[in-house]
């Protein structure tokens, strides 16, 4: 059942960062915007979304309740959370969706010796997939098969992703005491918080974000509701799989596919010169799916 919820998940998230894509490079600030100003005209409004989608999770549930420790990880989850989402949305100034999500898959590394520490174990099969993985977000980022220094992106990457693996680690914890939904629920709740406090407390993010409502307005909040629509459900998913997953790893692993949705989606709608797919990328992404199918079959 974790395949099929994790399944769910990398396809609504392929959609919502093909979206992301487009709010990034139609964002029509001024061109003396700083880097800071871009990356906070979307963060805030992806972090504010979160009220809603989480307003309407606990009337239609009525599951939030959780104990003082569960409800903790899920407050620490979302700043986790908040900070990889800063991080993506700072890759995506320079480098185009399609290169930046398949190197989530640093995470499931991160999350397997996260796991190991606190007793966890995973199967050879297991391991293997995630290697293969590994290998090909290093062909993603390299376009080559030999090996040479890693781009920038790569390396800052490395780093990034621990933030996901350490939120999908305190979500599986906090699975332990109390249910999924009402977890999210407050995660949704705490996200929306901190989206608040950045409107709040940094300027730079506060002026992107108040710009891009005054002038693209209707247009700027449609897209960023729909797309946290489907970001929201899509986390709901990834939620459910990392509760009942053999280890939560796998989830994150499973990001190999979205990597694929996500090349599809561009060869089929481009957004611009830099959304082009060429031939090495579409063998990485291969890659990166058949290391999917080897976790699968552990």
């Amino acid at each position: 059942m974790w395949f099929i919820y994790a399944i769910i998940h990398v396809f609504l998230m392929a959609v919502v960062n093909f979206t992301d894509e487009h709010l990034t490079t139609n964002n029509k600030l001024p061109k003396k915007s700083d880097i800071h100003t871009k990356v906070g005209s979307v963060l805030i409004a992806s972090t504010l979304m979160c009220f809603v989608g989480g307003t309407i999770l606990g009337v239609v549930t009525r599951d939030t309740t959780l104990g003082s420790i569960p409800m903790l990880l899920a407050i620490i989850s979302a700043v986790t959370m908040v900070a990889y989402w800063a991080s993506y949305f700072y890759f995506l100034q320079v480098y185009p969706v399609h290169q930046v999500v398949p190197l989530n898959q640093i995470s499931s590394i991160w999350l397997l010796v996260i796991e190991l520490l606190f007793g966890g174990s995973i199967t050879i099969m297991g391991l293997l997939g995630i290697l293969l993985l590994m290998y090909g977000a290093y062909i993603l980022d390299s376009g080559t098969f030999k090996w040479q220094i890693p781009t920038k992106l790569l390396l800052f990457a490395i780093p990034a992703t621990s933030t996901w693996s350490i939120t999908l680690f305190l979500v599986r914890k906090a699975s332990a005491w109390g249910s999924p939904t009402a977890i999210y629920f407050w995660q949704l709740i705490a996200t929306g918080t901190l989206g608040l406090a950045l409107l709040l407390f940094v300027k730079k993010y506060r002026e992107g974000f108040l710009f891009r409502i005054k002038h693209q307005g209707k247009r700027f909040l449609g897209f960023s509701l729909l797309n946290e629509t489907f970001s929201e459900t899509s986390y709901l998913f990834s939620s459910l799989a990392v509760a009942v997953a053999p280890v939560a790893a796998y989830v994150s692993a499973m990001s190999g596919i979205q990597g694929l949705f996500i090349i599809l989606l561009m060869f089929l709608f481009p957004v611009g010169e830099r959304t082009k797919v060429t031939k090495m990328q579409l063998i990485a992404a291969i890659l990166i799916t058949a290391g999917v199918f080897f976790i699968e079959k552990r």
